[in-house]
């Protein structure tokens, strides 16, 4: 068995330490286990070529975890209170003022500039509405928006862990 350059072997190391720690697709594992086999064999016999081309995916596969866990953490309830809490009055004050303003309009110029203002009192409405909205409400449609897939993920099951034990033991012993 040849040794491996150090800086191929600290990346090896680097790599493996990430995807102990990620969540992926239940999907993802077979395949990354699979990779990890060729990754380990490739360090058996010192095939510094393989070992740079076998752990490309492997680190793709770190990476999107990594990526995966961010993503989750950020659908959370924002740390600070917005200007806009959820009120059951607040259309009710919106359509009202949209209707004032209508109004106004009519008595300024008639019909013709009442239609006008009618277009922003539907503005003003919709803002208004908009902001019924809760945080928990944005959270979700921003988790919906960020999400890489439905997929629901899992910690890297025994067969991983048992092949980057190997791997780690492997690169300990070269000299």
């Amino acid at each position: 068995m040849a040794a491996l350059p150090a800086d191929l072997a600290h990346e090896v190391r680097r790599t493996l330490t990430d995807l102990r720690t990620v969540q992926l697709a239940a999907t993802a594992w077979p395949a990354v286990a699979g990779d990890l086999g060729k990754l380990a064999s490739a360090i058996d016999h010192g095939d510094e070529a393989t070992v740079r081309s076998t752990l490309v995916p492997v680190s793709q596969a770190a990476f999107e975890g990594k990526v995966r866990g961010r993503l989750a953490g950020a659908g959370g309830v924002a740390p600070v209170v917005v200007g806009t809490k959820q009120t059951s009055a607040l259309p009710i004050v919106g359509l009202l003022s949209a209707l004032l303003l209508v109004g106004v309009g009519y008595a300024l110029g008639g019909w013709l500039v009442a239609g006008g203002t009618a277009v922003l009192g539907l503005f003003i409405f919709g803002v208004a509405l908009a902001g019924t909205r809760t945080n928990r409400d944005r959270a979700v449609a921003r988790r919906a928006a960020l999400a890489p897939s439905a997929e629901s993920t899992e910690p890297a099951p025994r067969m991983v862990a048992d092949a980057i034990t190997q791997i780690e033991r492997a690169l300990r012993s070269d000299p």
